[in-house]
């Protein structure tokens, strides 16, 4: 089995929690009609996307398809608003942070659209920087449930925090992939992690 094999099943399979997750969420949100819910629901359906988007490349050939910066914008800016919602108590506030997730969205998939015309990342370090910033950022997501969790002890928190620690850590552990030759086995490792954390995360809905 070929390494863009591998990676490509679990782009998917990655694909499929993300919409899994996004689709409860929503779900819930018409049930219940909380913001926080839907900005989760909108995050996890533009992350669903950005996992589909990184394997188009390896099935169209007939022009090139810059799909990184849908893949790495559109996770950071997702995960921001994740983490923006969970700073917030404010319904008012989060109303309008719904309205501005709604935009930036539909401009990340304007990115998506531009695809065949982007140019490449003008080098490794600049991949680095916007993957790793994704990985801080779910670090930081985790020390809110975490501190939910130690409040509340609620099976959702400690289910939560236990997701995004994991995908922090799938994130962060392949770093070295884009500056280093050969490392192909830690991007392995980040991709199972990463499956492992929405699975995790799935878990969490279905069981909170």
């Amino acid at each position: 089995m070929s390494s863009n094999t591998i990676t490509d099943i679990l782009n998917i399979a990655l694909f499929i929690v993300f919409l899994l997750i996004a689709l409860r969420s929503f779900y819930l949100y018409f049930r219940i009609r909380s913001a926080r819910l839907f900005i989760l629901g909108l995050s996890m359906g533009v992350i669903a996307l950005t996992a589909l988007a990184d394997s188009l490349p390896d099935y169209i050939t007939v022009v090139q398809l810059n799909t990184d910066w849908f893949l790495f914008l559109g996770q950071t800016v997702s995960f921001m608003f994740i983490l923006f919602s969970l700073v917030m108590n404010a319904e008012g506030r989060l109303r309008r942070l719904v309205s501005y997730h709604v935009i930036s969205s539909l401009l990340l998939l304007l990115l998506l659209g531009l695809a065949p015309f982007l140019p490449d990342f003008p080098n490794g370090l600049v991949k680095m920087a916007l993957s790793g910033s994704r990985g801080i950022v779910c670090l930081i997501i985790f020390f809110f449930y975490a501190s939910s969790f130690m409040n509340k002890e609620t099976r959702f928190s400690f289910l939560m925090g236990a997701a995004f620690l994991l995908l922090s850590l799938g994130y962060l552990i392949i770093l070295p992939k884009y500056v280093l030759p050969h490392q192909e086995l830690l991007d392995y490792a980040g991709d199972i992690i990463r499956v492992s954390g929405v699975v995790t995360m799935l878990g969490g809905f279905i069981a909170g």
